[in-house]
């Protein structure tokens, strides 16, 4: 749902992507210790052992990876 919000407010091929903005984009990523939390998380879903509040932090994450994903093939579309 976050995610869904923050596309419409930061719809930037919408708004004239330029190169060196897409270029940034694609170099994004979550840095190495959130990889990892990211990674435990995904594991303890898969076995649903998730508490209440580790549930709301994987969503979390899970809604910037998407938000991630939608920006990348905007800034690839970009670059072609």
């Amino acid at each position: 749902m976050h995610a869904d919000l923050l596309r419409k407010v930061f719809d930037l091929a919408g708004h004239g992507m330029t190169q060196p903005l897409a270029e940034s984009i694609l170099a994004l990523d979550f840095p190495e210790a959130d990889a990892a939390r990211i990674s435990e998380l995904n594991v303890k879903a898969n076995e649903g052992t998730l508490t209440v509040e580790e549930e709301a932090e994987f969503e979390a994450y899970v809604n910037v990876s998407d938000l991630l994903t939608y920006w990348y093939s905007r800034a690839r579309q970009t670059l072609q």
